[in-house]
């Protein structure tokens, strides 16, 4: 027999091998557990405790007051303006019947600004929602979506925003200890 004969008859024997071994396998599996299926487990999302109150928010699940850390690119000014380099720390208000006020340090693209804007929000039973902000500066208005990501009680303790507006603008929220 030649040197590739021989490599070859090798190689389909270790095939064969290795197809007998996976389907003992997969047969013991089968006699052990019942169905083909029933030994894969599959990926289950762990839910909190109570986690029917999760989801029946309303605006009333935002009260108080929150630090907003956000950070992304915005036009420098009406198109084809470039877009630069974005960021704002804010303590926002907002009081449970969907109206806001935010005092904010802006840096855009390196320049500070300081404001106190307005605005509303709406939250849906699933813990989703929207919320518009009234600046000084064109666009004049910031549109968001959020989701309300952590829970103190019924009480939205923490939330994300993400900016819909002509921008790549991202937020976070954390309900503060601030009287």
């Amino acid at each position: 027999m030649k040197a590739t004969e021989k490599t070859n008859r090798k190689r389909n024997i270790a095939a064969s091998v290795s197809i007998i071994i996976v389907v003992a396998l997969v047969g013991a599996g089968i006699l052990t557990l019942g169905t083909p299926t029933s030994f894969i487990q599959p990926a289950q999302a762990k839910v909190k405790p109570n986690a029917e109150k999760y989801f029946n928010c309303s605006n009333a699940t935002l009260s108080g007051k929150y630090a907003v850390l956000g950070s992304g690119f915005v036009p420098n000014g009406p198109p084809p303006a470039p877009w630069v380099p974005f960021a704002i720390a804010s303590l926002m208000t907002m009081d449970g019947e969907g109206g806001l006020t935010n005092k904010v340090t802006v840096s855009r693209n390196g320049q500070i600004s300081r404001n106190f804007d307005t605005g509303t929000y709406t939250v849906n039973e699933d813990c989703t929602g929207t919320m518009t902000i009234n600046i000084p500066t064109a666009p004049f208005q910031l549109t968001f979506d959020l989701v309300v990501s952590d829970f103190q009680g019924n009480q939205g303790s923490e939330f994300y925003l993400i900016a819909t507006t002509n921008s790549v603008v991202t937020h976070t929220a954390k309900r503060t200890s601030v009287p």
